[in-house]
């Protein structure tokens, strides 16, 4: 959270003159020097004023979506609600319980003149030495049930002890949670009050780049206001796990980009199309300020409607869980990865991972597989599988077409409970005594000794570690990274750093080698090492 806005000083800037065609604004009154002097030199020239043709087929155009604008607001206005919280903040680390990678920043905001408040009197910032802090903040949310259920973002209202919203007519109403999902970001809140006005939840399937869309939330503390832009890109992932290490591999987004512009403050407010229609929840802004800049992710609407169904229903998300990690063939490097498995296709996922005891591995599932079918359906993107198999019941059968080794079959077992979150080993290691340096790769790699296998989740010692990575080398444009274990070199199975050196030795770099690497968290992929030609 970040509070922007200091005693009200952004007032300041909306007084500042802005000089488009000829228009002035300070405070509250419109002053036309420019289009005055344009009418004094015409007039002392003895000619007339420009006369401005309304009837041009490009104007009568721009009207007309300047009309569908204003048609749009005046059917979302009474639907789209500001929301107050009061957190209760403990400890300094509880502040940042919310990060997201450097760039990145969500949209709840301190509103203007609040400062964090201990206890009664004066607003402060710092607290009494050992005593909690409260923080006021403000975000956004979408009315989706007549009967006040609201829809907003998990990090608007997690840990908050007081949640209020404000409608769009003035009255405002203590809401309860609901139900909050932190994988998606999202949660639901309910007010006790009937006959509201809910959006209508669109099919974010349908939309396109392109398309016009219009941004509605409270930005800075200013509520209820409308922005408009295009959708930019589609498909973007990795916005909420990023912040998160213990949500790693069990987040679900297949977020929208957008250029509407969006700032601190509308957290949980709607992405609307030009049928009015909900296509998404904004969550999250790529910025190196805070502020805007031109790149906003807003989660889909269908999202939107299958968590907070289940929110509403059971009070939390019960997803389908094979137990593999994947890798999207449509990425170049994990394509030559999958060429080395005799995979030609140009769609569907690598299984990198397959965790022990799970659907996936009691179903006989291998590292290498390559994922080309979900209860046949085409599986285009990695996203698409992992959404169709978070939104399978636990326990229903399905059946995934699988190639192997070039062959194809089918593998059909019924799909697990996705478990709450990762236990994450993140133990630094240091050089064992069995260190050999590969100058080819440029890395130097360590024998995994019986304390490291238990630091990496491992059942016993195998592979070599990672100690030492020459940035220029090409195992680092690869993706390895120091502190990975390397378990095989094309597909032979690597005990000691001995070892490992003598497969290198006679690999063929220059056609390139596949790696299998296991992370300090516990996750394994694959990588495709080769020499520039």
């Amino acid at each position: 959270m970040r509070n922007h806005l200091k005693n009200h000083s952004w007032w300041s800037a909306l007084a500042i003159a802005a000089g488009i065609g000829g228009v002035v604004w300070l405070g509250n009154t419109l002053h036309f020097q420019g289009n005055a002097t344009a009418q004094a030199a015409a007039s002392s020239a003895g000619g007339s004023p420009q006369v401005l043709n309304l009837k041009n087929p490009d104007i009568v155009a721009a009207q007309q979506l300047s009309r569908a604008f204003e048609e749009i607001q005046r059917s979302i206005k009474n639907s789209v609600v500001n929301i107050n919280v009061i957190k209760i903040i403990k400890s300094p680390a509880m502040r940042m319980h919310i990060q997201l990678p450097p760039g990145f920043h969500q949209f709840f905001q301190v509103p203007p003149g609040f400062r964090f408040r201990v206890g009664p009197g004066p607003l402060s910032q710092t607290p009494p030495q050992g005593g909690p802090e409260k923080l006021f903040g403000t975000g956004s949310g979408v009315i989706i049930g007549a009967n006040g259920y609201i829809v907003t973002n998990n990090h608007v209202v997690s840990h908050a002890t007081s949640i209020k919203v404000t409608l769009a007519d003035g009255r405002t109403y203590k809401a309860k949670l609901i139900g909050r999902d932190p994988k998606t970001d999202l949660a639901v809140i309910k007010i006790p009050v009937a006959n509201l006005t809910p959006a209508v939840l669109g099919n974010s399937s349908h939309v396109h780049i392109g398309q016009w869309v219009l941004a509605f939330g409270s930005p800075f503390g200013l509520s209820h206001t409308m922005t408009q832009g295009i959708i930019s890109a589609k498909g973007r992932a990795h916005i909420i796990a990023a912040h998160n290490p213990k949500l790693l591999g069990l987040t679900y987004g297949d977020f929208l980009q957008t250029d509407a512009a969006i700032n601190p403050g509308n957290s949980g407010g709607p992405l609307v199309n030009m049928r009015g229609h909900v296509i998404g929840i904004n969550t999250a802004i790529a910025t190196n300020t805070g502020s805007f800049a031109g790149i906003g992710f807003s989660i889909p609407s269908n999202e939107v409607k299958y968590v907070s169904h289940a929110l509403i229903k059971y009070g939390k998300v019960v997803r389908g869980y094979l137990g593999v990690g994947i890798a999207d063939i449509r990425i170049p490097g994990v394509r030559k990865v999958a060429r080395t498995f005799h995979f030609m296709g140009k769609h569907g996922v690598l299984v990198e991972q397959v965790m022990r005891n799970t659907p996936a591995a009691k179903a006989g599932m291998k590292p290498g597989d390559i994922i080309v079918a979900f209860d046949g359906k085409k599986v285009m993107r990695l996203n698409e599988l992992r959404n169709e198999v978070a939104q399978t019941r636990p326990g229903t059968k399905v059946t995934l077409q699988v190639v192997r080794d070039g062959k194809t079959f089918n593998l059909t077992f019924p799909v697990g409970t996705q478990p709450a979150t990762h236990q994450l080993a993140m133990e630094g290691v240091s050089s064992g005594p069995s260190s050999i340096a590969s100058h080819s790769l440029g890395i130097t790699v360590s024998t995994v000794t019986p304390a490291m296998a238990r630091q990496y989740h491992m059942s016993a010692p195998r592979g070599v570690v990672v100690t030492r990575l020459d940035p220029n080398s090409i195992a680092a444009s690869a993706g390895i990274n120091p502190g990975e274990i390397i378990l095989n070199v094309q597909g032979h199975r690597v005990n000691s750093a001995a070892q490992f050196d003598r497969i290198i030795k006679k690999a063929n770099l220059a056609r390139g080698v596949r790696m299998s690497l296991r992370s300090p968290g516990g996750s394994e992929q694959f990588v495709f090492v080769q020499h520039s030609p």
